[in-house]
């Protein structure tokens, strides 16, 4: 398979599922803070949910600059957060990571969906191809590396 040119949000919706649907062991995803990912909708989070539940060995990585909309505003993404502890993480990045505009979504480091800016849907789509997508993937592991703070699903206090 090739990549794909993607223009129209209605592309990118429908390129992201494709892309979730295919994830069969990793899934690692970096954005500003998952609004424009939609990842909160049933049928994301349901793609989700399978992926994690079908194997305690797959792995789901998110990376977010912003932590709190997603706080506040995905409850079903939080489930899943406090359900699948063991294989899913979530960081919230340093704050010296605040002007990196793309977004990416990597599954099995051989298929991908990179939206070039957070505020644009032009984005490209890298269907069954390593060598297209691993500078993608080490991009991801850079980020990573800066550290970050862990998401919980939980609030913790005293």
């Amino acid at each position: 398979m090739n990549s794909e040119l993607i223009t129209s949000w209605a592309e990118h919706d429908s390129s992201l599922l494709k892309i979730l649907e295919l994830a069969s062991q990793t899934l690692c995803i970096f954005d500003a803070d998952l609004v424009k990912l939609r990842l909160e909708r049933p049928d994301s989070v349901e793609l989700l949910r399978r992926f994690l539940s079908s194997d305690r060995q797959h792995r789901l990585r998110i990376a977010v600059k912003n932590a709190e909309p997603f706080r506040r505003d995905s409850p079903r993404l939080m489930k899943l957060l406090a359900i699948y502890t063991q294989n899913m993480t979530m960081i919230e990045c340093p704050q010296h990571l605040a002007s990196l505009n793309d977004s990416m979504c990597i599954a099995d480091d051989r298929h991908a969906l990179i939206r070039f800016h957070t505020d644009s849907a032009r984005a490209k789509t890298i269907f069954d191809n390593i060598e297209e997508c691993a500078p993608y993937v080490q991009r991801f592991e850079d980020i990573l590396k800066e550290g970050g703070e862990q998401v919980c699903a939980s609030t913790l206090g005293l």
